[in-house]
């Protein structure tokens, strides 16, 4: 026994020991201990949790049901009314007893996922035998060996090896894969009949199956609590009753009226109103084999709006039957025949089931002389001297049969899988297998839309093929198919997003994180332990005709808590309050009567224990007489003129039945009929028609001419029409008023990579309402989603100033090109009329990031300009200064040239007169060079003009000869003044 169901055998042993001491007190046996009234002691024992509920709930500032109580129960105890303050807490008790039985946790199932993970892994290391280690010891980039038939202990790809591998708990889908070298592979999954070496990706905790735990555990940790219906109207019922005690007080004076109102309005049977209809409930649900855990559960199914299904085990048994046989040149039975024979060594699921059906055909199926099995393609055999291969399309291309693309379509009009057969080098046949559709589920879908829970969609990880032509068969108009576990939680979490109330549907470990995290979730019959723990109801019966019969109980359940609260909760203790008022009821009688109210309340709820239609077989019981009608003289009467009733009857149902193919269509429809399925045209006009009746044609009505319209991006939001935002503005989301927003299709990339919100309107008509009826499922979320590709084929490839000025009209008319080129390609027969975009700007998750790069463009554009003046300042003073020191350096030249001329002629004079008195001029030249030579020394020139001989006396006493003199040396002397001779 786990700590769940101890601590529930504990509360219901200590509600014994309470209800015991009660019963004792009223009974005269044991009223007192130690001096105390024992049904005080039981008010404190019985009340306790009801006391600290209703302080808490006024700490946080709110109304419950247990503030009303308590309120009644201390005025009982004030004036002594101790059994009555008893009985009413007993009764809270008695309440939440019941709802604890009804209600479950589904801890149990994180065990049970922790189960499923592989413990031991077999790790090859280079050069050494195989080894055994933990799982959870992998590492990325080990090699790990997995035999055939045990589970896979991480993610990984696969190195070596072909095989078969189960993914089912993973993906949901109902074959198992061929995997073969560079396919990945995933924790949890079954290798099937091969040898297999994977490398590891991702281990321990960071595998796929571990993420489904941890998925589970935080969708059971977020969802929502459901609010009591008792403490909704606890909000009105507690200022109720206090407004009566006092009000009775202030015109009675009388202290035992105003605790008999509120005795008699204390409010056992509001309390008691919701668990004893949702207990009930489940207990009749529990009899039709539908098992529901708690009330909250119910409550929350009476308000679903939208149905989640998976495929595999939900809505198909995840069993194969063969669907249909197409021989190639002999019969199908001698195709079977073939095809069992050859399948015999093998063991894959297709395999078996085609050896079955021989059998149970009582074929005759010739014995395999020998067989190979080739992992992930086929089995080849040697049957009656001759080579068959059964298999896929790739194993029988290996003998260079090519010519099956006919079988293959078939099998995807069809949504099966085809196991082609070949004799020696010629094509036999195809057997195409599908999986089988749970009996009752087309009457359940009946059934929902009886009930009006039309919005139904099928979260497959199966192949779009095979789940649309079941979802078809199924009545199921929305598919979403190649969905791993973690996708399907993202469904069920954008739907509750978008305010719905969602119920998941499934059965396998796939599942789970979903169904823990929809407002209901339901695991079918044959699901996994995992499922049904992570569940809320578990749905027993094979036949799924029985669901809708839970959310109509719930309902029920919900409808039924509502009559107890407004009628025995209500009116009768408005009533009761009168009563004891005005005296009529004493403080005895008070507790009596509210009594009375809560057995009503039972009462009222044991109605939803039932599992059929009333019937009146409890009168034979009671042998109540039934009077008996004598019908023999209109039997006879009948009998006798039969014939004159029955020939002018089947004439006028002959007329009637020939001109109910009269019709007329209104100006703005067209109709397409149908001679056993097969299109009639051309179209029908608007006017008055014939046809031949139903069920030879059939007619279907359209709308051709009206002008439909897909948003895009967001949604106008019907249930507020008149719900406006202050302002729009391109920076504020529309996260109210009159628009939802989209984010899986509005948010897109420009062509230079901003990200953008965009809301598009497509309008369109039909052109061809015959390929609009009959060429696709959903014509509405056709257009949605390729007039979304169509415009974020265009807008990734436009900048966003383009998208955001002056391009938008290119851009619509791009894009509706596009869309209309798409939508012709799909022959959806619709013409598009525009597509214009109604709103484009930034994302909210990136204005802050928008603004950032607009003030960085405006401070580029700033410096830009700076940049450009500061250039052009300085080319304008470069070129300047260039002007000025081109016309110095021309002056300059100038000044030179004409110095250059002056000092030419200068010397040309001087030379003349050189020339003409070259003596003087020696004379000059030598008394310059003198000075030159000998700066700074004191010189005395002797000069005889009649003499030739000059001389040069210095300081130093050396004396030089002149022009044409030998130089003389002359002794030093002490210096003396030079005089002349």
């Amino acid at each position: 026994m786990d700590e769940e169901s101890r601590e529930r055998v504990r509360y219901y042993i200590f509600a014994a020991f309470v209800g015991l001491l009660l019963l004792l007190n009223w009974l005269g046996i044991f009223r007192t201990v130690f001096g105390l009234d024992t049904a005080i002691l039981v008010t404190l024992l019985a009340g306790y949790k009801t006391f600290y509920n209703s302080i808490s709930a006024l700490l946080e500032k709110r109304i419950s049901a247990d503030i009303a109580l308590c309120v009644a129960v201390v005025a009982a105890l004030a004036v002594g009314q101790y059994l009555a303050a008893a009985e009413a807490m007993f009764i809270v008790l008695v309440g939440e007893g019941l709802e604890s039985y009804a209600a479950g946790r589904t801890a149990v199932a994180i065990r049970r996922f922790v189960e499923q993970l592989p413990r031991v892994a077999r790790l090859l290391r280079d050069g050494q035998p195989e080894e055994e280690v933990p799982a959870e010891s992998l590492v990325p980039g080990d090699i790990i060996v997995v035999r055939a038939g045990e589970r896979i202990p991480a993610d990984g790809t696969v190195e070596t090896g072909v095989s078969s591998v189960n993914e089912s708990s993973i993906t949901g889908e109902p074959l198992p894969r061929e995997k073969q070298p560079g396919d990945d592979v995933f924790s949890g999954s079954w290798n099937g009949d091969g040898l297999l070496h994977v490398r590891v990706s991702r281990a321990g905790s960071e595998t796929t199956l571990a993420r489904v735990i941890q998925l589970v555990e935080d969708a059971q940790e977020k969802r929502a609590p459901v609010e009591r219906l008792a403490d909704r109207v606890a909000v009105y019922f507690l200022p109720a009753l206090l407004l009566a005690g006092v009000a009775t007080f202030y015109f009675t004076r009388d202290w035992l009226r105003t605790v008999s109102v509120l005795i008699v309005a204390c409010p056992c049977a509001l309390i008691l109103a919701t668990p004893t209809a949702m207990v009930a409930a489940i207990g009749g649900l529990a009899r039709r084999g539908i098992l529901v855990r708690g009330a909250a559960v119910l409550q929350r199914a009476a308000a679903i709006d939208t149905l989640l299904f998976d495929k595999t085990g939900t809505i198909t048994e995840g069993q194969f039957d063969i669907v249909k046989i197409l021989p190639v040149g002999r019969t199908g039975d001698e195709l079977l025949a073939l095809a069992a024979a050859a399948e015999r060594a093998s063991t894959h699921a297709l395999a078996r089931v085609i050896v079955s059906q021989a059998a149970a055909r009582s074929l005759s199926v010739p014995a395999a002389e020998a067989s190979t099995v080739y992992p992930g393609r086929g089995v080849e055999s040697q049957v009656l001297g001759e080579t068959v291969r059964a298999g896929n399309a790739a194993f029988l291309a290996e003998i260079e049969i090519r010519d099956t693309a006919p079988l293959l379509e078939e099998a995807d009009r069809l949504g099966a899988t085809a196991v082609l057969v070949s004799v020696g080098t010629e094509l036999a046949g195809a057997i195409l297998l599908r999986d089988r559709l749970r009996s009752g589920v087309q009457e359940a879908m009946a059934g929902f839309d009886a009930l009006g829970i039309n919005s139904r969609s099928l979260l497959t990880g199966d192949r779009r093929r095979a789940a649309e032509v079941i979802a078809r068969e199924a009545g199921i108009p929305t598919v979403e198919a190649e969905l791993l576990p973690e996708q399907k939680l993202d469904r069920v979490r954008k739907f509750i997003l978008q305010n719905r109330s969602v119920a998941m549907v499934g059965d396998g470990i796939n599942d789970a994180p979903a169904l823990a995290a929809a407002d209901v979730g339901i695991a079918v019959n044959g699901a996994s332990d995992i499922a049904a723990e992570a569940a809320q109801v578990v749905f027993l019966p094979t036949s799924l005709e029985t669901l809708p019969v839970f959310f109509e109980v719930s309902r029920r359940a919900v409808a039924t808590a509502w009559q107890n609260i407004i009628l025995f909760a209500g009116v009768v203790n408005i009533v009761a309050v009168v009563c004891a008022a005005t005296g009529i009821l004493g403080p005895i009688g008070a507790a009596l009567t509210h009594q009375l109210s809560s057995f009503f309340v039972m009462l009222n709820s044991l109605r939803l224990l039932r599992t059929e239609r009333f019937e009146f077989k409890w009168l034979h019981r009671l042998k109540v007489p039934i009077p008996r009608i004598d019908l023999s003289p209109a039997m006879l009467w009948l009998k006798t003129n039969w014939r004159a009733l029955v020939r002018p009857l089947i004439a006028k149902t002959v007329v009637l039945y020939v001109l109910s193919g009269i019709y007329i269509l209104s100006p703005d429809q067209s109709g397409v009929v149908q001679r056993f399925g097969q299109k009639l045209l051309p179209y029908r006009e608007p006017g008055i028609h014939y046809k031949l009746p139903w069920p030879i044609e059939t007619l279907t009505r359209v709308q051709a001419r009206r002008v439909r319209t897909v948003e895009i991006g967001f949604r106008s939001n019907s249930t507020a029409p008149d719900a406006e935002p202050a302002a729009y503005e391109w920076n504020v989301q529309h996260r109210q008023g009159r628009f939802q927003l989209k984010p899986e299709e509005s948010l897109m990339l420009t062509g230079d990579q901003n990200m953008i919100e965009l809301n598009a309107t497509v309008h369109y008509d039909l052109a061809r309402p015959d390929d609009f009826l009959f060429s696709q499922l959903d014509p509405e979320a056709t257009v949605r989603a390729a007039a979304e590709s169509s415009i974020e084929s265009v807008v990734t490839a436009t900048p966003l100033d383009d998208v955001l000025t002056t391009g938008r009209r290119e851009i619509e008319r791009k894009a509706g090109q596009e869309l209309q080129r798409r939508l012709d390609r799909y022959q959806t027969g619709i013409r598009v009329l525009g597509l214009h975009l109604e709103d484009v700007h930034p994302s909210f998750e990136v204005v802050d990031a928008f603004r950032s790069v607009s003030e960085a463009y405006e401070e580029k554009s700033r410096l830009v300009n700076e940049a450009e003046g500061y250039r052009n300042e300085q080319v304008a003073l470069a070129r300047g200064n260039a002007l000025a020191r081109v016309a110095n350096a021309n002056a300059y030249t100038l000044g030179r040239v004409n110095r250059a001329s002056g000092d030419a002629s200068r010397f040309t004079q001087r030379e003349l007169a050189y020339r003409g008195s070259s003596g003087t001029s020696d004379t000059r030249l030598y008394l310059e060079a003198m000075e030159q030579v000998l700066p700074g020394k004191k010189k005395l020139i002797l000069d005889r003009t009649k003499s030739p001989r000059r001389l040069f006396l210095m300081e130093d006493s050396l004396e030089i000869a002149g022009p044409n003199m030998n130089p003389i040396l002359v002794p030093a002397a002490p210096p003396r003044e030079p005089e002349e001779k």
